[in-house]
């Protein structure tokens, strides 16, 4: 009898999971990128100023600027509406092709921050018209 009693309670303990499930998830929405994981945003910084106080490594943020100057084989200076700067890594296993020489653009990146400096690791960049 006390197996039968355990079954079922453990039975019924797994269906309350199973029925919140078959709801699916709630709340998402992504209109401003289709075919992208919904309900997630990226914190947009308003200057390289903002960033440099307020971010912290590894967190993924969303900025304003041009790329301005070339420093090594794959690290640029970004340099935003003030004329602040900050080094960004256009990693070659990605075509950047479309990103031109002060153009305005829109670079989503993840901040790369340790004791002595900071540089973001570019993920995207949209050319703003």
């Amino acid at each position: 009898m006390l197996k039968k009693v355990t079954l079922v309670s453990a039975l019924c303990a797994m269906a309350v999971p199973f029925a919140a499930l078959a709801a699916g998830p709630t709340g998402f929405d992504s209109k401003d990128r289709p075919g992208a994981p919904q309900g997630f945003t990226h914190q947009k910084m308003a200057s390289i100023e903002q960033l440099k106080s307020e971010a912290k490594d590894d967190q993924i943020v969303v900025i304003d600027g041009r790329f301005t100057k070339q420093v090594k084989k794959d690290k640029y200076e970004f340099t935003d509406a003030k004329g602040d700067t900050i080094l960004v890594d256009l990693d070659d296993d990605q075509n950047w092709s479309h990103v031109k020489k002060d153009a305005l653009m829109e670079l989503t990146a993840e901040v790369d921050k340790d004791f002595t400096s900071m540089e973001l690791d570019a993920i995207e960049a949209k050319v703003l018209k």
